[in-house]
């Protein structure tokens, strides 16, 4: 508990420096804990661990020092133990649905996903300074609407957890004369085997790195062999 507990200025100075750059629906992670600003001095605390009870109201506490409120109403609490927390958050995204109609995003084709980076966010480095970085979205099609096909954009993390790993590491891309491919990671001891009996040469088998056929590679690709199998996309009716 944090009965008597009172923050420090660097403490003070510190948060304030974090918050008053944050945009309007721009979140926050610290330690166990996710927090989304709401408003001009608001924040919602969004997610947080069991263990992180206490560091959730010492946030609380500086956070009413410097004038701001912070809304715990909605707040998903995850269990500490890792299987539990896993089930936790698979359950939730298995009920998501498109924002346009009652379709769940599991029931799309989850394979057919396009990584693009729209804008820039910023995360908080170690020495308490805001620093830019791209911001990542992962679009999906609800072909389910009543207007046709409408996008689902998801974060990069939330695509994880609806598709699983193996669409995750999956990236689908356009080349540089429209043809669309997907790029799938080999396993190291895929390559090896291949490398073993001769049969890597014969297989269309490309290493990434921060750009290929004109695209920007996710980060998560970057740095990986993959093999690239050209990727139907059947139109519409």
């Amino acid at each position: 508990m944090v009965d008597n507990w009172k923050p420090n200025e660097e403490e003070l100075e510190w948060t304030r420096n974090i918050i008053e750059n944050m945009e309007i629906n721009q979140d926050w992670m610290e330690g166990e804990m996710a927090f989304r600003r709401t408003g001009d001095a608001t924040l919602a605390l969004l997610t947080r661990t069991e263990r992180a009870e206490g560091p959730a109201q010492r946030v609380a506490i500086v956070l009413e020092e410097l004038g701001w409120g912070l809304d715990e109403s909605e707040v998903k609490i995850i269990p500490d133990d890792p299987a539990l927390a896993a089930q936790m958050m698979q359950q939730q995204a298995e009920s998501w649905t498109c924002p346009s109609c009652d379709e769940r995003i599991v029931n799309m084709d989850l394979e057919r996903a396009f990584w693009d980076v729209q804008g820039s966010t910023y995360y908080v480095d170690e020495s308490g300074e805001r620093q830019p970085m791209d911001r990542w979205v992962v679009t999906l099609e609800c072909t389910k609407c009543e207007t046709g096909s409408s996008p689902v954009h998801l974060s990069p993390d939330d695509y994880f957890l609806v598709a699983g790993e193996v669409n995750f590491y999956t990236w689908w891309f356009f080349d540089e004369d429209g043809e669309s491919w997907k790029a799938r990671i080999m396993p190291p001891e895929t390559i090896v085997e291949c490398v073993d009996n001769g049969t890597l040469e014969s297989l269309n088998v490309k290493h990434l790195g921060t750009t290929f056929q004109g695209n920007t590679v996710p980060p998560h690709m970057r740095g990986t062999f993959c093999l690239l199998v050209r990727a139907v996309i059947e139109e519409e009716e």
